[in-house]
């Protein structure tokens, strides 16, 4: 017989690689925590500004037909950090998500070295357990007393979990037969509500105009009475409401919709109620903003995002629904032997629950997360981005400069800076955003309210300080004064 010669060509070459790799990795964590510190110096810029074609000339983009290796991949590291926006600045104020946490980061670290797939208990059994523990403890914060949820790949993904989930329960048909047979559904959702809500009827087929938006009050809030209205309208119009979607945190103003009057008109009129709160859902860690949530035990399903108000790497969203079972059943489409077998532990498996088949760990980094800080040390983080916004609005009130245009209801700050007669408001604001993010001292975004366009900064970075909402007012201001005399 032969011996086998372990010590063959592709073991060695194996072996030769790996001192380099290495070296490599412990070069691209240098750069991580380079890129950490530098990040968190408020002097950084938090984008060093290229335009795209400028950008494209620079670094070019181009795929190799021969590999370059280590020493090629660590110099396209080191020019992707060079170039991307610095979320973890404190001159980042720009989306709902930002900043950095140090144990989310962790999670993301071995959750991509580990490499699995959520869709059995089998190939994914920590990670099953541990998502579902998760998700028991944000069922407890609803009220509900039971339920079941999985996490998704986004706010969008949820929000449309719920409206398919609200479509298949009232019409169980439809998941056999089709669409075809149904009558024109409607959805009714607040005119503030988040685009996804389009998206999703575009998806599960009920189109674009059959997402009815009600009016809001002064505060941005969807109201029992115009959501009362509204589905008398529609019905005389001869559609068939199935489903009212409240808001917990507008993405413009942040407003919370009046869920408890709301949830009283969809019991009336069984019609499922889901509480889209992936902006402001992580108020509810705090029993301070507990108010703002009433009525939420009574609604069907909500949506929360921990990347957006955690610290939590992106993505990071849970859907929840109050009915245990229900999202298995009107989900599953058949049992797929090759993935799912009949065994001891298959009730333990998400897949038959999700949208996706191939499902990334998402529950890791808001585990390690969640018991870094603690309960306590959460609730502490979202009142201190609350204060941190009631601040942000106290200094724009006290600014000539600036007006607010909008009372700040939880964590988004709307204003603007002020011009004189004939100059145009809404241009000038956005071309002094547009002056802040070219120079690299600050992102924040922009929205178009009903008296017109306005800044919107949203403070969700519990790492940020007055000092940080002082700097970025200060270059604000003076950003709008030198744009105001370069150009009238």
């Amino acid at each position: 017989m032969n011996n086998l010669n372990f010590a063959d060509p592709i073991e060695e070459d194996s072996m030769k690689k790996q001192p380099a790799e290495e070296a490599t990795l412990r070069e691209i964590f240098d750069l991580m925590q380079n890129w950490i510190d530098e990040s968190r110096n408020p002097e950084t810029p938090v984008i060093n500004y290229i335009a795209p074609d400028d950008l494209i000339q620079k670094l070019g983009f181009g795929l190799r037909q021969t590999g370059g290796g280590n020493k090629q991949m660590l110099e396209e590291v080191k020019q992707y950090l060079t170039y991307a926006v610095r979320t973890a600045n404190p001159a980042y104020l720009n989306q709902l998500f930002g900043g950095f946490g140090f144990p989310g980061f962790v999670g993301e670290l071995i959750t991509a070295l580990t490499n699995t797939s959520m869709y059995t208990y089998e190939v994914a059994p920590v990670a099953t357990l541990m998502e579902k523990a998760l998700i028991e403890k944000m069922l407890s914060f609803t009220g509900w007393g039971q339920g079941e949820g999985v996490f998704t790949s986004g706010g969008s993904q949820s929000n449309l979990y719920a409206m398919l989930l609200a479509r298949n329960a009232t019409f169980p048909e439809v998941k056999t037969e089709g669409i075809t047979a149904l009558p024109k559904l409607a959805v009714l959702v607040s005119e503030r509500s988040h685009f996804s809500l389009l998206k999703a009827a575009n998806t599960i087929g009920i189109g674009h105009n059959g997402v009815v938006k009600v009016k809001v009050d002064e505060r941005g809030r969807m109201r029992g009475t115009a959501v009362a209205q509204a589905l008398k309208e529609t019905i005389k119009k001869g559609m068939v409401p199935f489903m009212i979607c409240s808001t917990a945190g507008t993405t413009e103003t942040g407003s919370f919709d009046a869920i408890d009057e709301i949830a009283e008109l969809a019991q009336k009129h069984k019609l499922w109620h889901h509480v889209d709160g992936s902006w402001g859902g992580s108020l509810i860690l705090s029993d301070k903003y507990q108010p703002f949530f009433e009525g939420l035990e009574k609604a069907d399903s909500f949506t929360w995002n921990p990347h957006k108000l955690m610290s939590i790497p992106l993505t990071c969203s849970a859907f929840m629904a109050k009915e245990k079972g229900v999202m298995r059943r009107e989900i599953q489409s058949n049992n797929a032997d090759y993935i799912y077998h009949d065994y001891d532990n298959s009730e333990f498996d998400t897949g038959p629950s999700s949208l996706s088949c191939g499902r990334r760990v998402d529950s890791l980094k808001l585990c390690l997360s969640w018991n870094y800080w603690g309960e306590d040390g959460y609730r502490e983080r979202v009142e201190k981005c609350m204060r941190l916004a009631e601040y942000a609005t106290e200094k724009v009130k006290e600014s000539e400069e600036l007006e607010l245009m909008f009372t700040t209801e939880s964590l988004n700050v709307n204003f603007r800076f002020i011009v004189p007669d004939g100059v145009d408001i809404d241009q000038f604001n956005k071309r002094l955003r547009y002056e802040l993010v070219q120079k690299g001292l600050a992102m924040v975004n922009y929205c178009t309210l009903e008296t017109g366009l306005s800044i919107r900064l949203v403070l969700l970075n519990p790492d940020l300080n007055t000092e940080d909402i002082d700097r970025f007012i200060d270059r604000f201001v003076v950003t709008g004064r030198l744009l105001l005399q370069e150009t009238y």
